[in-house]
């Protein structure tokens, strides 16, 4: 990987201005789901974005200290969910600690073709393997590569100023 500057430590001031400005940035909330070797799990997450279109890909980005960074890394496989303003419970469940079974007891869930849980009535989900993983401060970016997308009708449930929003079509 190509290094563009110098590693410098950074002011502990910017580094609570760029917390609160990145607070007040709406994002569209997913839960990232994926196989384990005891079943199923997944973890709440608004760090996503598009990498490519040819070939498709997504990153994720997931702090190292969680256990589903490790996890998705052994899985080689995971799946976007982003989440309809209906499904706020869902992200609720996925991003509290606790036991898989009780975070999956919450909405319909199928089995993808990567083995990935994939959640019914999501505005999109996207099935992915992973193709490349870089670290970065305290967190893991995931890149991968779209296996298969599904797309449903419904509102994005958003995350701001620590709410769960709802976008208002005019």
């Amino acid at each position: 990987m190509m290094k563009i500057a110098t590693e410098t430590p950074m002011p502990s001031r910017l580094v609570d201005e760029y917390k609160t400005a990145m607070r007040h940035v709406a994002s569209q909330v997913a839960v990232v789901t994926f196989p384990t070797e005891t079943g199923r799990s997944g973890i709440t997450c608004t760090a996503i974005c598009s990498a490519s279109t040819e070939p498709p890909a997504l990153v994720v980005s997931v702090n190292r200290s969680t256990e589903a960074c490790e996890a998705i890394a052994k899985a080689g496989v995971f799946v976007v969910n982003h989440l309809s303003d209906e499904q706020s419970e869902i992200a609720r469940q996925f991003s509290s600690s606790g036991d898989a079974a009780r975070r999956f007891s919450v909405g319909y869930w199928q089995v993808g073709e990567t083995g990935a849980p994939i959640l019914e009535a999501a505005t999109a989900n996207f099935e992915c393997r992973v193709e490349e993983a870089m670290d970065f401060g305290e967190h893991r970016m995931f890149v991968g590569t779209v296996v298969s997308v599904r797309i449903d009708d419904g509102s994005a449930l958003l995350y701001r100023d620590g709410f769960f929003r709802r976008l208002v079509l005019e």
